[in-house]
């Protein structure tokens, strides 16, 4: 290894060290005012015995309360501690740490044209079905009441490369991305790029992104026409536009930012078609401010949009490996509390990853994310970290959208479950 690598390795094996530091746990834990008791779950145990939970599957209570050597609890008195820590104490350990693995990893990843990358995309979660969730959540529509879960709205903010969750919101099921989008951009400095798909395609956030002067590289919205004669012509399918500010504003904006929005847009508008077998979309048109055709080729922005789809494989991570895609906490706090704590452990495999990628000499995408989260689950205290495997390299590789595995030939439950029962009920009879 170089120096520069190894510099960079032990920069992050010091940041990963310090995310559950007992010292930094309390520091956090004053900072939002909060007061513990002398006792056997205080906060640091309490985090510490909530990491390993996640780090084995999100396994039930009565399991994770056995799972730090040495600490002899009840799965109540577990859960009564975990509700006892404040929801700011969570969000707050999760920017801590996402600050110091965010600038860590960022030290040992290339940039593109010396621009730092970011996607951006929503996801969802169900849950219990509880009042609480339901009146703050929402369920899918096409389910009857009493039939259906709960479900929420995650939207992240990735960085590129290295795939650590930047920031996150979680909102109502039904809440558009577009109208809490921008309550992410102040992660984003000057000259950074955030890659998106049409959802977040629109002239407001465009125009907001462009004050912080970021630039954007998203696929055009389908209701948008699309027309090459006019506007400059910089190439086959490539052209500068205008977009006009609209008229009226979005609900979600207060009148005075509104206002200080440009009247007008320059963009750049580039069209190419996808001749692979395997995929749904045959042509694309983006819209982006990297005007310069010299410097930001069709090809090459074609090929940064098409890395957009890292972002499926971060959520496919977060809710299928890590196995966030069904939560358990029965209370609105509690969602919450559980889904800053994947996202502080998600980032801690995120840096083990680049890490392991620095020492073995492939891309951090490459180190296979199962088998970070899996050493780390039981990993000793002291023990080095192992060569890791690493995937192949596989473009372009495409699968069917089918399972081979059948599923189970039950009926859906298509009336509240005491109703069913007291029918049921009747047929015994």
């Amino acid at each position: 290894m170089t120096a520069s690598i190894a510099s960079a390795v032990d920069l992050l094996k010091w940041r990963v060290r310090e995310s559950f530091d007992p010292d930094l746990i309390h520091l956090v834990c004053r900072a939002v005012g909060h007061r513990w008791r002398a006792r056997v779950l205080d906060p640091v145990t309490t985090i510490w015995l909530f990491a390993l939970q996640i780090l084995h599957g999100n396994t039930a209570c009565t399991h994770g309360a056995r799972l730090l050597p040495g600490v002899q609890t009840t799965d109540s008195a577990y859960c009564q501690a975990r509700k006892r820590l404040p929801l700011s104490v969570f969000q707050m350990l999760f920017h801590r740490t996402r600050r110091m693995l965010l600038e860590a990893t960022d030290e040992a990843l290339s940039r593109w044209h010396g621009h730092r990358v970011f996607f951006i995309d929503g996801s969802t979660c169900s849950m219990p079905d509880t009042p609480a969730l339901q009146e703050t959540f929402g369920q899918p529509t096409g389910q009857r009441t009493g039939c259906g879960f709960p479900a929420l709205k995650l939207i992240g903010l990735f960085r590129a490369g290295s795939g650590l969750l930047v920031d996150a919101l979680i909102e109502p099921l039904y809440r558009h991305e577009a109208k809490v989008a921008h309550r992410l951009f102040g992660h984003l400095r000057p000259g950074d790029v955030l890659i998106g798909d049409r959802a977040f395609c629109s002239y407001v956030l465009i125009a907001l992104l462009a004050a912080r002067s970021v630039h954007v590289l998203m696929r055009q919205h389908q209701r948008r026409q699309t027309d090459f004669r006019r506007g400059r012509r910089l190439g086959v399918r490539d052209q500068i536009i205008q977009w006009t500010k609209p008229a009226k504003r979005p609900a979600w904006m207060e009148a005075h930012v509104f206002e200080q929005l440009p009247d007008r847009l320059t963009l750049r508008r580039v069209e190419y078609r996808i001749e692979s077998n395997g995929y749904r979309t045959q042509k694309v048109v983006l819209i982006t401010t990297l005007l310069d055709a010299q410097t930001y080729p069709v090809r090459e922005l074609a090929s940064r949009y098409g890395e957009r789809w890292q972002v499926e494989t971060c959520f496919r991570h977060l809710k299928q490996t890590m196995r966030m895609d069904v939560l358990k906490c029965r209370t609105v706090d509690g969602v919450r509390k559980e889904v800053w704590m994947y996202a502080i452990i998600y980032n801690l495999v995120r840096a083990m990853m680049v890490e392991a990628g620095l020492r073995q000499g492939v891309p951090p995408d490459r180190i296979s994310f199962i088998d970070v989260l899996r050493w780390l689950a039981h990993r000793r205290e002291g023990e080095p970290m192992p060569r890791l495997a690493v995937n192949p390299h596989r473009p372009g590789r495409h699968q069917p959208r089918a399972v081979k595995r059948r599923p189970k030939q039950n009926p859906l439950l298509t009336h509240p479950r005491e109703q069913m029962r007291k029918a049921m009920r009747g047929w015994i009879l």
